[in-house]
């Protein structure tokens, strides 16, 4: 789960030279052998102008083809020529009224905003793309970047459904192009889900079975890479780079240069490589790290210094702390052992304020991992403990344990969730064949009708598998909200249990003053002449005085379990002791000092300064009244 942010970041400034690539097979249907050389002959220019004498003598599907490559290739290396290329393309689009080119165009549009983060803008050029798109023309591209879209909007179920749209396209039309690309989507989502199963079973199809083109193939080898490194397959990671160390060396994108750079730290630290990792930080000082990468960066660097000199990690803690700072969420997810291990000798390292803040900061993707957040507090359990505060520390180790198994849980589901995803896949590549073998026989018997045919019954075993996953996906639903209707029932009767309990302790506590005031009134009317009669008033109120004491406290814990509510709108006064809470919740009540100190068994005083403290903590002045609290329980 923590490779999921930089490994978006890594596709990101390719999306738009992946789409641009992918749209090079749009119009291959109708290629002739003669336009196949001119093809050929584009790639290998320099400038716009030389690629635009070619696009001239083409027709219109094959300029689009060929002009859109090319962009792809602009894109990245010559920005210059690449705003030129796509003047001339607007122009001709324009000139020629090609109503799939302005759709075209649109898509291309919304690349380049999605690249600068505008997804407000990429839906409106979704939009523009879809009213211009002519009926029956392929939509394969029109998916891809709204697949791309949803990703970004965390809506995985939407973008794969998207995908497999654009899949039925791809196929339809014969674009093993624009297949390789939406597999590579598919793979990334279910990467970013932690599906690695999945993930690895698209990432090989695309790697072994449909053509590589650059940034693809730089792109795509590091994707494999970083699987395998999740996977902590390290030999295999080692063995896929050398064997395509030619795709990756020298990546013209910077993310993928960087991204290689962490990864071969990676495979050489965990292979015990120190010399090869030393040289590669010699070579990628701290400057030439992008931002979205540092905490693996420095992960790299923890270890490599754990190897050589272990006295000195802390040192680098130290020094690397913006990167801490600003990528706290993913420090929980990458170095936290680090972080941890360090507080032991250096408890004043981090301010648990600080802490807090950056916890809130990232607080949605914390609430989405609950691995981060039982490293969190966790690490706040340490930090409290070298502080000598071991009941606070108890509290923050008790949510650590609480989230560590919400995450068992969570990881359970993710393994269940791996299978499914490859039978899926597994059902997807049938679908896939069942298109190619239709479109061979398309091509070899002319029969249109046939093929209709067939797209018909792989369309209806795509929505039958829709609607199967719905049904599935409903049962699970009903089964967990049953479940959470029988805990429902099983607090409530809890909670009537607790509440007669508390009745019954209440109703005890009246006994005892009820038979107090009967002796108190036997002591008034007594005789000192008659000393057995004392003695029997002496031992009773003895025996009260004992049933008293023990109802004393309960009754206080009782009112805390009734009033538990009241600290959840004053989160501040959980870290309070057991008598402290007590006082609080009887002084809400309206119980008195010298009461709560009979109840409790502390003086008046000690009532006095926990009242103070009470007040210290939540800013307030002696001007509100304790009842006030019970208002807002």
């Amino acid at each position: 789960m923590e490779n999921s942010s930089r490994f978006i970041t890594a596709n990101k400034r390719v999306l738009t030279g992946l789409l641009l690539v992918f749209l090079v097979a749009l119009m291959g249907y109708f290629m002739s052998g003669s336009n196949e050389d001119s093809a050929n002959n584009v790639y290998s220019l320099n400038t716009a102008d030389s690629v635009i004498s070619v696009l001239e003598k083409m027709n219109q599907e094959k300029y689009l083809k060929v002009g859109v490559d090319k962009l792809d290739l602009f894109q990245s290396a010559h920005p210059i020529e690449y705003k030129k290329l796509m003047g001339y393309i607007t122009n001709r689009v324009d000139r020629e009224e090609d109503a799939f080119g302005h759709s075209l165009l649109f898509v291309i549009h919304g690349f380049e905003c999605h690249q600068k983060g505008e997804l407000d803008s990429v839906q409106s050029y979704l939009e523009e793309a879809e009213s211009v798109l002519p009926v029956g023309s392929d939509k394969s591209y029109y998916y891809y970047l709204k697949s791309i879209y949803m990703m970004d909007k965390r809506q995985y179920r939407a973008a794969k459904e998207l995908i497999h749209k654009g899949l039925v396209e791809a196929n339809k039309f014969g674009d093993i192009h624009v297949k390789s690309r939406l597999l590579n989507q598919l793979a990334t989502i279910y990467f970013n889900q932690s599906l690695y199963g999945a993930a690895a079973k698209c990432f090989t199809e695309v790697y072994e079975n449909y053509p590589k083109y650059e940034p693809m193939s730089a792109t795509l080898v590091n994707q494999i890479i970083s699987l395998k490194l999740a996977e902590k397959n390290y030999q295999g990671a080692d063995e896929f780079w050398k064997k395509n160390q030619s795709l990756v060396e020298g990546a013209r994108d910077p993310n993928s240069d960087c991204l290689l750079g962490i990864n071969k730290l990676q495979v050489n630290i965990h292979l015990g490589r120190w010399d090869q990792s030393a040289a590669i930080f010699s070579s990628m000082p701290d400057s030439t790290v992008l931002p979205n990468f540092r905490v693996d960066f420095l992960r790299c660097k923890l270890m490599q210094q754990k190897q050589v000199d272990e006295s000195k990690v802390v040192s680098v803690i130290k020094s690397h702390m913006p990167w801490i700072v600003e990528n706290y969420y993913q420090s929980m997810t990458s170095i936290n052992e680090f972080l941890e291990n360090s507080i032991s000798e250096n408890p004043d390292l981090f301010d648990l304020d600080s802490l807090s803040l950056m916890h809130d900061r990232s607080k949605q993707q914390f609430d989405e991992n609950p691995e981060a957040n039982s490293h969190h507090y966790r690490f706040v359990a340490k930090i409290l403990k070298a502080k000598g505060d071991p009941d606070k520390a108890y509290i923050a180790l008790k949510q650590s344990m609480d989230f560590g198994i919400e995450y068992l849980n969570f990881r359970d589901s993710i393994t269940k969730a791996d299978f499914t995803a490859k039978k899926e896949l597994e059902g997807l590549r049938s679908t896939q064949l069942a298109y190619e073998m239709e479109l061979s026989s398309r091509k070899k018997i002319s029969n249109y009708t046939y093929g209709l045919y067939l797209l018909g019954i792989v369309i209806l075993f795509l929505v039958a598998l829709f609607l199967y996953m719905q049904h599935r996906i409903k049962r699970r639903e009903l089964a967990w909200a049953n479940i959470e209707l029988s805990k429902q029932r099983e607090e409530k009767e809890h909670m009537q249990k607790e509440k007669e309990m508390n009745e019954r302790l209440i109703n005890m506590s009246e006994l005892v003053i009820s038979k107090s005031l009967e002796i108190s009134k036997k002591l008034k009317s007594i005789k000192t002449e008659n000393p057995s009669e004392l003695d029997s008033i002496r031992r009773d109120l003895e025996a009260m005085s004992r049933l008293e004491n023990a109802a004393r406290p309960q009754l206080a814990d009782s009112k805390i379990k009734e009033q538990g509510d009241i600290f959840d709108h004053y989160p501040a006064l959980k870290t309070l002791s057991l008598t402290e809470k007590r006082i609080f919740i009887l002084s809400v009540d309206g119980y008195k000092s010298k009461d709560i100190a009979a109840i409790v068994g502390v003086t008046p005083q000690y009532i006095h300064n926990v009242r103070s403290k009470i007040r210290r903590i939540l800013g307030i002045d002696n001007s509100i009244h304790w009842e006030s609290f019970k208002e807002k329980s």
